[in-house]
């Protein structure tokens, strides 16, 4: 773990008892909630190095030894794999790509990757700036999203089916070289985003339901996962007052998810560019950490996130009073559609390169609606079936702990996040 370790569980363990970080504001004198505001920026920096110390955020390490080595010139490449007979993998990267440096660093360096790598002409070409010369790039390889890995076999030939976006573990990546040196390209394509692919350059229905488990697997990852409960109880589904209520509420949430999801599909249908890259960009990931951050200290008690008393009365009326309120849960469903937003991996890239290279906004709304049904499932289900929530503790002094938890861990994920576009510790 480390010296950052130590002082991160030092500071993680002091802020919180010594801030008393867990105790409800009105509590509290100015002094008090003075000391709280000071526990918990302790804890939260504390948590933040205890997570560098143990290597899980910050700059990727490398889990191999192995070296690549790398071309830049692709056009060099070529002329040189022609010369040796041998195939290409062509690596575009930038340096905004979170995925790209995973990729590097867990998968071009692991130990059996290497050594197979070293059998190829491989050339990574830098996207970080768009220049001139990328776009015909992106037009001969279909590039829509970064880290897009492609290869070209020793005659010339690019291995379409066998093209990578998105990270992809050694293992896998493996399976994926095997394939392109054998020139068994229908052998690859076992991972869901490859399915997804194969499916949409088919023109199969097999896509949406392809497409609907991916939106389940989204919903597993821990930009959602974790909410889930917390979620509901705020948007009113665990008080509904029957069965048909909470779920009502529930897929009113889920429309707003896919409200923010189809307009990705829209976009990407009218616009047809680099889209994909958005969703890792620092601006994306900005606004993100800036959402985290800001529920976050409403969640710690900095401030109170409320409607006006009056929009709360009319919503009251709207909602049908206790039960929810459906314009909350809407609201809240889109908000969550962009706090997944990192967490869409290769499947939903996949879909939305497709629908900005064939440019159907009807396809873009349609795919991305499944996407979002099977994102909130989830939701649906446990929205509906409210014994499950109605598991959970009466509330009192425990909620101080849960909200007080949640808000440091979100302000924890905000950090995470604004790292990626200012490295503001080493």
């Amino acid at each position: 773990m480390g010296g950052m370790g130590v002082l991160g569980l030092a500071l993680l363990f002091g802020g919180i008892i010594a801030g008393r970080a867990f105790t409800a504001n009105f509590e509290l004198d100015a002094a008090g909630k003075v000391r709280k505001g000071l526990g918990v920026a302790a804890a939260v920096v504390g948590a933040l190095l205890l997570l560098r110390g143990l290597g899980l955020v910050g700059a990727p390490v490398h889990s191999g030894s192995g070296k690549v080595e790398w071309r830049t010139d692709l056009a060099a490449a070529e002329a040189e794999a022609k010369s040796t007979g041998r195939p290409i993998m062509v690596d575009f990267s930038a340096d905004w790509c979170k995925a790209c440096k995973e990729l590097e660093a867990h998968t071009f360096s692991a130990d059996e990757v290497a050594p197979e790598l070293s059998k190829w002409v491989t050339v990574r070409v830098d996207m970080t700036q768009d220049k001139p010369e990328h776009a015909a790039m992106r037009t001969r390889f279909g590039i829509q999203g970064l880290p897009t890995v492609a290869f070209i076999d020793a005659q010339g030939q690019w291995l379409t089916p066998l093209t990578l976006t998105g990270f992809e573990p050694p293992a896998a990546f493996l399976e994926r070289l095997e394939a392109a040196e054998s020139g068994a390209v229908g052998e690859a394509g076992a991972s869901l985003a490859d399915r997804i692919k194969a499916s949409l350059a088919d023109d199969s229905l097999v896509v949406y339901l392809l497409v609907f488990l991916a939106g389940i697997v989204a919903s597993l990852s821990p930009c959602v996962y974790p909410l889930i409960p917390i979620t509901l109880s705020l948007f009113g589904a665990r008080g509904a007052s029957s069965r048909l209520r909470g779920f009502t509420l529930s897929l009113v949430y889920v429309l707003g998810i896919a409200v923010t999801y189809s307009a990705l599909g829209v976009l990407a249908a009218t616009t047809g560019g680099l889209f994909g890259s958005a969703l890792q960009s620092g601006w994306v990931v900005g606004a993100i950490a800036l959402v985290f951050f800001a529920m976050g200290l409403s969640m710690v008690g900095v401030f109170e996130l409320q409607l006006p008393e009056s929009v709360n009365e009319r919503l009251n009326q709207l909602g049908g009073g206790e039960g929810g309120r459906f314009l909350t849960a809407f609201v809240m469903g889109t908000v969550a559609g962009v706090i997944a937003a990192p967490c869409v991996g290769p499947p939903l890239v996949a879909v939305l390169a497709f629908v900005a290279q064939k440019g159907s906004v009807a396809t873009g709304v349609s795919l991305l609606s499944v996407y979002s049904l099977g994102m909130g499932l989830l939701f649906i289900v446990l929205g509906t079936f409210t014994q499950f929530l109605a598991r959970m503790p009466k509330s009192g002094g425990w909620m101080e702990v849960v909200k007080g938890t949640l808000g440091m861990v979100m302000l924890v994920v905000a950090l995470v996040y604004a790292n990626d576009v200012v490295p503001f510790l080493p």
